[in-house]
């Protein structure tokens, strides 16, 4: 009788559970929604230049924006692990939504600087924090599935944003589409509000001396590596963006099959939930190396393949790209389980971002250097790079090569 009312109790708190963490899905879900729902990105530049922006002041907008992401990394992620994740992830809504108001308003270069620095500071907040939160919330044993999911809803915001934007712009204005993009980080903003917060429980911070961890980090060859994958995972991200365009017309396509290609691969990226289902969680490693593996395969095989096919090429890379991602994510998540600063998460990660950030400024100087040439010796640059890292991470039990680093956190 007794062991049947346990089980029954059991029962019952592994279903409150359940549907628990289902409300904060929805939650987290819907935030990023509503936060992606960017109406005005097609016409960036147009919002800025229509405005008595010229093309330089632009890029120094952009560089305003990229320089702030890269300084304020560290000093927010040291932040976010001491007010808590989930007042961070509020803090960069709502700075967020700060930044479109002021967008809305400007009309001389020193708002627009100021919209692009308080930008920079929301994804600096965000950096990192949002890997933390969904790992704190759901666990390593969860963490792939929910993430994908994430990222997926804000894969479909950009999607409704990219097919709404041309039936608001020719009903209204440039204005009309800044207005409603406002009105959903409102919303995003509010539900930001009541997703439920993560344990904030404080291990000992003598053992935490962030000046000392960071020169143990660098002299670590797991740090080194998962540092150089999320560099050449961001790069290639930028060389898509950057060169798919030259790819078309090289191949005899003309560019106005850009936008229904990336129609095409953001809707193909919906599938990579179903992906790392069929994958599993376990054994991050192994499937970050053989990402890198066919991430280099396809970059390859768009210097060598020509007609049709490449069109193909095109829209399966994305894909590829953002399964390798997240495992890339789940990876630097378990380095820091493993050296014992979970409750430093978003500090440590966002060293991760800071140096992919530096090794991304080396490449893209050489890059543009190479670029000279031929755009495709960039690929074959990248391709080789990611092939080479897959290579150093052939050891499946790489992440225990920390083991050292350990003993001599624990000895400051």
């Amino acid at each position: 009788m007794w062991q049947g009312i346990f089980v029954c109790d059991k029962v019952y708190f592994i279903e409150k559970s359940y549907n628990v963490c289902m409300k904060t899905s929805r939650k987290i879900y819907a935030m990023n929604l509503f936060s992606n729902l960017i109406f005005y990105a097609p016409v960036a530049l147009l919002v800025r230049t229509n405005r008595g922006i010229s093309l330089s002041q632009f890029f120094v907008l952009q560089a305003i924006l990229s320089v702030t992401c890269m300084v304020c990394e560290f000093p927010l992620g040291v932040l976010t692990d001491k007010i808590g994740l989930k007042k961070s992830i509020v803090l960069a809504q709502f700075t967020m939504l700060t930044a479109r108001i002021i967008l809305l308003i400007s009309n001389n270069f020193m708002l627009f600087a100021v919209e692009a620095l308080l930008e920079g500071i929301a994804f600096a907040l965000n950096s990192g924090t949002i890997s933390a939160y969904i790992y704190k919330l759901f666990g390593d044993d969860n963490y792939s599935n929910n993430i994908s999911k994430f990222y997926n809803w804000g894969t479909i915001a950009f999607i409704v944003s990219t097919v709404m934007f041309p039936f608001i712009n020719s009903r209204w204005n440039i204005n009309a589409l800044i207005w409603v993009t406002i009105i959903a980080n409102v919303i995003a903003t509010m539900i930001s509000i009541f997703i439920p917060d993560t344990d904030n429980s404080i291990e000992d911070e003598e053992q935490f001396d962030l000046s000392k961890t960071l020169k143990l980090l660098v002299h670590d060859k797991t740090f080194r590596v998962i540092v150089l994958i999320v560099s050449l995972f961001n790069l290639s991200f930028l060389l898509i963006n950057f060169f798919y365009v030259k790819v078309i017309i090289d191949n005899g396509y003309s560019e106005n099959i850009v936008s229904p290609l990336i129609l095409a691969y953001s809707g193909l990226q919906l599938s990579q939930t179903f992906i790392i289902k069929y994958l599993g969680e376990q054994k991050a490693w192994n499937k970050v190396r053989l990402f890198s593996v066919i991430t280099s395969l396809f970059f390859a095989g768009l210097c060598v393949i020509s007609g049709k096919p490449v069109v193909l090429l095109m829209i399966i890379l994305p894909t590829i790209l953002s399964v390798l991602g997240i495992f890339i994510e789940k990876i630097q998540n378990n380095y820091v389980d493993t050296i014992g600063f979970k409750n430093h998460r978003a500090t440590m990660l966002s060293a991760f971002s800071f140096f992919a950030d530096v090794f991304e400024v080396v490449f893209l100087l050489a890059n543009s250097y190479i670029s000279s040439f031929n755009y495709k010796y960039i690929f074959v640059f990248i391709a080789a790079s990611l092939l080479l890292n897959a290579i150093m991470l052939r050891n499946d039990n790489a992440v225990k090569s920390v083991s050292w680093f350990v003993r001599l956190v624990s000895m400051i």
